[in-house]
């Protein structure tokens, strides 16, 4: 053999070694170019799989909560943000009194179990006062931290009077967020968004411009990992 190829105990020439593990290093170079090629494919995709989860979860709660609202509810209709007052959990009861002005107890069927700090409106009929718990329910009445201004009969009902904002927020990746505050607690609702805008309309369809003319809220949400936008229209309460 020549002089140019020495060979190992088992005869293989050194330059076939380095040759083969060349070889093998090209080979698992592009293995590895595949496996990654592989990830960022899944990876994306479950990132899709994963926002479309939210978008819908997300837009079901909104339209859920949008719907409990009525025109007179809705304090702030904006392209960014939509304030209204409703009733997310069905919380009721009645006074079980004449209610008269100055009076800042409330005689009720059943008040246990409402936090220090929320709002109650008292009806009757269309005629409605909001006022906020200056302390937690008590079985049978309610403690208001500003008296009553109307009168109420014994049977005028008696919410839970939950303060609804939807916003978008701006995060710093250069997306946005769609975020739902109650009460004063926020949270994300969405994230990754690259578009949110809200829209209004009256009961004719027109374009509404004063909150208590908003009869239909529709907004359009353009997702970051997904690849067609959502949209919802959603009718509030008459």
């Amino acid at each position: 053999m020549g002089t140019g190829c020495m060979n190992d105990a088992r005869g293989m020439c050194l330059a076939e070694l380095a040759i083969g593990i060349a070889v093998a290093i090209l080979v698992l170079g592009g293995l590895l170019a595949v496996l990654n090629l592989v990830q960022s494919v899944v990876g994306g995709k479950q990132r899709t799989i994963v926002q479309q989860q939210d978008v819908r979860l997300g837009l079901e709660v909104l339209e859920q909560e949008i719907r409990l609202a009525t025109a007179q509810s809705v304090f702030v209709a904006t392209p960014t943000t939509v304030e209204f007052a409703a009733n997310l959990h069905g919380r009721r009861t009645n006074t079980t009194a004449t209610v008269v002005p100055g009076q800042s107890i409330l005689p009720v069927l059943d008040g246990s179990g409402w936090g220090k700090g929320k709002r109650v409106a008292i009806c009757k009929g269309q005629i409605c006062e909001t006022h906020r718990l200056s302390t937690e329910g008590q079985q049978n009445q309610f403690v208001l931290e500003e008296p009553i201004e109307g009168t109420f009969p014994p049977g005028a009902s008696v919410e839970l009077n939950n303060r609804v904002v939807y916003y978008t927020k701006g995060n710093d990746t250069g997306t946005l967020s769609l975020m739902r505050m109650v009460d004063g607690g926020a949270n994300v609702l969405i994230g990754e968004l690259e578009q949110i805008a809200f829209e209004y309309r009256d009961k004719y369809g027109r374009t509404a411009v004063v909150p208590s003319h908003v009869a239909r809220v529709r907004i359009d949400i353009k997702p970051r990992y997904k690849w067609k936008d959502d949209t919802r229209s959603i009718a509030l309460r008459s």
